[in-house]
């Protein structure tokens, strides 16, 4: 066999073990992607689909070892605390035993649900986002007058804060702090700070935003077992 030949086959066995690993590797993470999403519909008790995706090269290969490396995992139609929300958890350096080294999780809110739970003291305004921050627009008074309120959004570790920092009537703006304190107005667009209770240990809050498609709550995971929902990140 000449020095050719014999370099061919090296190529063809390398390739063919390359190919060998490469399905290997997508049957064993394809079945660690289903157990992955098991698991995660059995804890979050989603009613829309739930979605898994390791994202670490060769993951498949790793669980063969203890590893499954980074995963992300997405959930819709979950209820929480009388709320609806689409949750996207991200983790690192998962282990086939359930510890994680950390990570961070989204649950977006509609803006249906953020305008039913806003309920009288939103005066029938409804809510949508923009540019983060929350914005309310409706109609008040007795006149049925047309009004935006612009409203600035913080968060602590467990709760989250409405602060309306503008205020539009017959398109003409003012800042709520310069409204005379006397005025109804004034009083109704007083700060809200909102509670978010039922965290998982290891879990909290750390931002809070109004997106296009709703009001997106942000957390942190830490280091250790991954959460298990026995509560909810709901407003």
């Amino acid at each position: 066999m000449n020095r050719r030949t014999g370099t061919r086959i090296l190529l063809a066995v390398t390739v063919t073990l390359a190919a060998l690993t490469c399905a290997t590797d997508l049957v064993v993470e394809h079945r660690t992607e289903e157990r992955v999403v098991a698991q995660a519909s059995r804890r979050l008790k989603a009613e829309g689909p739930v979605h898994a995706d390791l994202t670490t090269p060769l993951a498949g290969l790793r669980t063969l070892g203890g590893e499954v490396g980074d995963v992300e995992v997405s959930a819709k139609d979950i209820h929480r605390q009388h709320t609806t929300m689409d949750v996207t958890v991200r983790l690192k350096g998962v282990t086939t035993d359930g510890d994680s080294a950390g990570g961070s999780a989204t649950a977006t809110v509609g803006y249906d649900q953020v305008t039913r739970r806003l309920g009288s003291s939103g005066d029938g305004m409804t809510a949508t986002g923009q540019n983060g921050d929350l914005v309310l627009s409706g109609n008040t008074g007795a006149l049925g007058l047309p009004v935006t309120v612009r409203a600035r959004l913080t968060a602590t570790s467990d709760s989250f804060t409405i602060t309306p920092t503008t205020v539009t009537v017959l398109g003409r703006g003012m800042a709520v702090a310069d409204l005379p304190s006397a005025a109804g107005l004034h009083r109704e667009l007083q700060p809200r700070t909102v509670p978010v209770t039922g965290l998982p240990h290891g879990v909290a809050l750390t931002s809070a935003h109004a997106a296009d498609n709703g009001l997106v709550l942000g957390f942190s995971i830490a280091p250790g077992p991954t959460p298990s929902a026995g509560g909810g990140a709901a407003a």
